[in-house]
């Protein structure tokens, strides 16, 4: 007897190519069977007609300790694997302990300069300390922030190499102490990598109209990103974005990202300037509850903002109409020469910001055509799970893991999702409890110590069989 079958839903096989109604049947958190109709009986039956089945989607980039609805949110937007893409492993996990909802969790910890490091040029032996550290305390890989907090050009070519060479995930937000995070940071970051793999993350930021015009800039990624096959990728949807609202003590921003959204829309690039940002509706305020985080502007949101700086809290903010959409749609479908898709993967940057919208904006694509449901599977799930090594996922085959998420197509949300064959999501209710942690065997002790289930991968960037997942091999 099986324990669970899910009836009669549309089935996604990402890997296989293929659209279908079918019944999926699960055993011991393990896909059992998949046929039109199965005739053998379950402990619990599922009926899911007109929804559509496909491998759990797997978010490639978010950020889950930004506020206590962190996972929640995510669970409802149909995530079952998250990557928090700055950590640090041990908050991570703390957050994940009582509030995880079920989720799979690879956490990237960010190297910080005057807080892991040094200074914003660490020499290799501060940056193999840093790796060392931080697979030991659970995280699945590392990631520099170049954005927000960038390192030199030097010592971001070191934290590559270094990486590359132990064999350690890691990913870069582009952009160093000299070029910002825009076209000319990914020119840089590029060539800075020097033909080693990591995952660039989110490219439409990078083409936001700050140097060329976008569909310019677009261009000139893509050729960049044929160029480096090497380079593993995703991209969001949402026109926000997300950035901490810290300030030094002279009232300049401490984040770079910060202070060069501020210039973009016209304000100084200091205390002042933010207030006016605020009042302007050009930057919200994200104002977390137990269950949501909502961005709030006006005097409303200046409001909140001034009381954070007084109680010493920190405070992020969100700018809306940062991501123009012609990059955010361009990066969703664009293809490479050879037919497979020039972006790996669909994120979010979400978690505890507001734009956790793989379904909601990437089935708008399907509905537009440029996507079609097995396209829009093999990028939010099939080519995540091989960037990440999870060999188990990102598949319906007999005996992977029975991750899922079941979608209604027509509202474009998540109805049920699951882990191992157990819910997260049902009935749209995030229903999960603790998360299970995704990491190296070197952090398995860590991450037992915190109470939670380790996900045991082997690290590193796989090189990406795309043409096979594009049905072209």
């Amino acid at each position: 007897m099986f324990d669970l079958i899910v009836r009669s839903a549309v089935v996604v096989d990402p890997e296989q190519r293929t659209q279908r109604v079918a019944d999926v049947a699960i055993e011991n958190g393990r896909i059992a069977l998949v046929e039109p109709v199965i005739a053998r009986p379950a402990r619990e039956e599922l009926p899911a007609e007109g929804l559509v089945l496909q491998p759990g989607v797997i978010d490639t980039h978010l950020h889950l300790t930004a506020s206590l609805s962190s996972h929640a949110m995510a669970v409802r937007a149909g995530v079952t694997t998250a990557v928090d893409m700055a950590g640090p492993a041990g908050e991570v996990m703390a957050a994940a302990k009582v509030r995880g909802r079920g989720l799979n969790i690879a956490v990237l910890n960010a190297i910080l300069p005057e807080h892991n490091v040094k200074d914003r040029n660490p020499d290799a032996a501060q940056i193999d300390a840093f790796l060392t550290a931080s697979l030991s305390e659970g995280a699945f890989g590392v990631k520099l922030l170049g954005g927000h907090f960038p390192l030199t050009p030097e010592a971001s070519a070191r934290m590559v190499r270094r990486s590359a060479e132990r064999g350690v995930y890691m990913a870069w937000h582009a952009g160093t102490t000299e070029k910002g995070s825009n076209l000319e940071g990914l020119r840089e970051a590029v060539e800075l990598c020097g033909g080693h793999s990591l995952h660039m993350a989110h490219l439409n930021a990078y083409c936001r109209g700050r140097v060329l015009p976008v569909l310019d800039e677009c261009l000139e990624a893509a050729a960049l990103l044929e160029a480096h096959p090497e380079l593993v990728t995703e991209s969001y949807l949402s026109a926000r974005n997300g950035c901490p609202l810290g300030l030094n003590d002279d009232g300049t921003p401490k984040s770079g990202i910060l202070a060069g959204n501020l210039r973009a829309f016209g304000f100084t690039a200091d205390l002042a300037g933010l207030r006016k940002a605020v009042l302007a509706h050009r930057l919200g305020i994200l104002v977390p509850s137990e269950d949501d985080v909502a961005v709030v502007s006006g005097e409303a949101g200046l409001e909140h903002f001034e009381e954070a700086r007084r109680a010493g809290k920190p405070v992020d903010g969100s700018f809306d109409g940062v991501n123009p959409f012609a990059a955010r749609a361009f990066f969703a479908e664009r293809r490479r020469s050879d037919g497979s898709f020039l972006v790996d993967a669909i994120g979010t940057d979400g978690g505890g910001i507001p734009r956790n919208v793989i379904l909601e904006s990437g089935l708008s694509l399907v509905k537009l055509g440029a996507l079609d449901a097995v396209d829009f599977a093999v990028k939010t799930s099939y080519l995540p799970s091989r960037m990440l090594g999870l060999a188990q996922k990102g598949t319906l085959a007999s005996g992977s893991d029975a991750d899922l998420t079941i979608y209604d197509p027509v509202s474009q949300r998540a109805v049920h999702s699951l882990v191992k064959g157990r819910f997260l999501l049902r009935d749209g209710r995030a229903v999960g409890r603790e998360a299970r942690i995704v990491c190296t065997e070197a952090g398995v002790e860590a991450v037992r110590r915190a109470g939670l289930e380790p996900v045991v991968v082997t690290g590193g960037v796989p090189t990406l069989d795309r043409r096979a997942a594009a049905g072209l091999a």
